[in-house]
């Protein structure tokens, strides 16, 4: 069994948006701006976890080394860390066996080339753990059990101690079918990752957990703007004081995806509680006032990082632009992210394509199937070059402890 990135990519339903577009060229970040060792990251379950025949080996490594990525972002679904048997049960089993080698392999073949690894750990539910009791493909988005999710936290942070040192909790929590129903999501998430990242600090206290990995804007029925989101998160109001008491957060940073199909980067995106690349600071501000509330703070102390955790630009179907227009929108969009003192990664989703007859229309890849370079990916490479002195580079090999056996719970 896998974990099954393309099973998240199914459950990942694409964004609309409706405005015109706006241009500008900013290829180069200014120096004087510029958020000094800024990390290049990449995501892809299909290549990197799930053993895609035209991507073995080293060949995805490659490719991810020549545009400068130093992270692998990874959803690390739930209920598909164990046996299909054990996850579609009604009742939770008394002992569940689960299984991280596909993780595990991925560390490993990272560490050879200088790359670590970000988890994202997020559902679906396996089905003993969802109010519905649902099966993972059907349902499992349902209210989670959060104290369930914590045990399976713990279980995942002790395993990968050492080797694992980024965590984030649950992808898209205000997207109805990553997490819902939307009315209870943002108390859901509160629980969730409240559990999420007291079980992921007492296994291994160095590792980073990042809230939020938010999607962009409200669509009705479907999603939470995510500044709506987190005020209800954190229980204040619009005006950010607090209107209830609850559990006062701690992060290591603020993780968001922040999509705008249609525009160039710096288009302002209407709506004052969404947050595009375009229109960070308003994320940024928010964060700061939730701090000076004392409702979410860093850990440490200081202003909340940002970490850019999905990003990129459709390569086929409706509501893909030109691949010369998604080439300069991808540098100028990157350049935003470098020229913002704020940003400490910057994520490109997917790298080939999707293949034909796909049941997903979240096809963002850069080069083909079979290896071909899109224009896209030329323009991270020109951008990567032109700006390597900025961001992190990918370098030696790390040195990480062996992998465990796989646990039992």
């Amino acid at each position: 069994m896998t974990i099954a990135g393309s099973r998240l990519i199914r459950m990942t339903i694409a964004l609309l948006t409706t405005a015109a577009a706006l241009a500008v060229s900013l290829v180069a970040a200014p120096s004087s701006q510029a958020a000094r060792g800024m990390e290049l990251a990449l995501q892809d379950e299909n290549v990197f976890v799930e053993g895609n025949k035209r991507w073995q080996g080293d060949k995805p490594f490659d490719y991810a080394e020549a545009i400068g990525v130093t992270r692998i972002r990874v959803n690390l679904a739930w209920a598909y860390t164990m046996n299909p048997v054990q996850y579609s049960t009604r009742n939770r089993p008394k002992t569940i066996q689960y299984y991280f080698g596909n993780i595990d392999a991925l560390v490993n073949r990272a560490a050879e080339h200088g790359m670590r690894v970000h988890l994202s750990l997020t559902g679906p539910a396996p089905r003993w753990a969802n109010s519905r009791r649902k099966p993972p493909q059907t349902g499992a988005w349902y209210k989670p059990n959060a104290t369930e999710f914590g045990k399976w936290a713990s279980v995942v942070a002790e395993h990968f101690r050492g080797r694992v040192d980024r965590y984030s909790i649950w992808n898209e929590p205000n997207w109805k079918t990553w997490l819902g129903p939307l009315s209870s999501g943002p108390s859901l998430y509160r629980s969730l990752y409240s559990r999420g990242y007291n079980a992921i600090k007492q296994a291994d206290r160095r590792a980073k957990v990042l809230i939020g990995e938010t999607s962009p804007y409200a669509r009705p029925g479907m999603s939470t703007a995510p500044l709506a989101f987190l005020r209800a998160v954190t229980c204040v109001n619009k005006k950010y004081k607090r209107a209830r008491n609850c559990t006062k957060l701690k992060a290591d940073g603020y993780a968001h995806h922040p999509y705008d199909f249609r525009h160039a980067p710096a288009f302002q995106f209407p709506g004052e509680d969404n947050v595009t690349i375009g229109t960070l600071s308003r994320l940024t501000k928010a964060l700061d006032k939730l701090s000076r509330a004392g409702v979410l703070r860093k850990n440490g102390g200081g202003r909340m990082p940002l970490y850019l955790t999905e990003y990129g630009y459709f390569a086929s179907g409706k509501r893909a632009l030109s691949p010369k227009t998604t080439s300069r929108y991808l540098q100028q969009a990157y350049s935003l992210a470098l020229g913002n003192g704020r940003v400490k990664s910057q994520l490109q989703y997917l790298l080939p394509t999707l293949r034909r007859g796909s049941d997903s229309a979240f096809n963002t890849g850069i080069v083909t199937q079979t290896g071909k370079r899109l224009p896209q990916y030329n323009a991270l490479r020109r951008w990567y070059r032109a700006n390597r002195s900025k961001v992190k580079r990918p370098g030696r090999a790390l040195s990480l402890p062996a992998a465990p056996a796989n646990p039992t719970d």
